[in-house]
């Protein structure tokens, strides 16, 4: 949350420093932005009560659970994308969904002999983006976008479990090409550059058999910069 307060607050900071701007121009352009990326879909009750079933499964009975969950992260990315006209562009970008953490600690027993059993599960994604964005200009240089496209998402899986001080580690990666879409908005400040706000969701970066199927969503502040800036 601070980060994005942050993120809001150099926004605002751009456009008071815009009075004399106009609108970017078309053409090919790079982006850099970054946010905070979260996790939807990862439910710590859920993971809880497959682990306790995964256990008693094995014969063995579950006292003294605690979990906590860590489903949001830093993310960023970076890129280009070429602008046609007014109201069309297209964008290649590779992004960093960061990472998400469960942990899981409880006390198992075969009704004889009892032992201290931790579980951390961790997925990260990361991989590139391509997309295509439908922008509609609201007034000389402010505009809102709504972006639709597909990543090629390289998503990690891990699982460490811990019991009686024994230790094991599982870890699964898998590539996925899957949808995602988001919204935003931009304010021009200069021909070659702008900056920009969105909200974007990538579905389906988990892992089947750690996380299972979980969403990401990224909240990010980014900067454009028209490759005519160079010339």
């Amino acid at each position: 949350m601070k980060l994005l307060l942050q993120c809001s607050s150099f926004l605002c900071l751009c456009l008071a420093c815009a009075s004399s701007a106009r609108a970017v121009e078309p053409g090919w352009y790079l982006l850099a932005f970054g946010g905070e990326a979260s996790a939807s879909g990862a439910s710590e009750n859920v993971a809880t009560e497959n682990l306790v079933d995964l256990f008693e499964s094995a014969g063995l009975d579950v006292t003294d659970v605690t979990t906590t969950i860590d489903d949001s992260d830093t993310g960023f990315g970076a890129g280009g994308g070429y602008q046609f006209n007014d109201n069309f562009a297209l964008e290649f970008a590779y992004v960093d969904l960061g990472s998400t953490a469960y942990r899981f600690s409880a006390t198992v027993s075969n009704g004889t002999d009892e032992a201290d059993a931790d579980v951390e599960l961790a997925s990260s994604a990361d991989g590139p983006v391509l997309s295509a964005l439908a922008i509609l200009p609201v007034g000389e240089r402010f505009s809102v976008f709504g972006r639709v496209g597909f990543s090629l998402m390289n998503a990690t899986g891990t699982a460490h479990i811990t019991v009686d001080g024994a230790d094991d580690r599982v870890s699964q990666s898998s590539q996925k090409s899957d949808p995602m879409f988001g919204v935003g908005a931009q304010y021009s400040f200069g021909k070659h550059f702008a900056v920009r706000l969105a909200w974007d969701r990538y579905l389906d970066v988990g892992t089947e058999n750690v996380t299972g199927d979980i969403d990401a969503d990224l909240i990010s502040l980014g900067l454009r910069m028209g490759v005519g800036w160079f010339r």
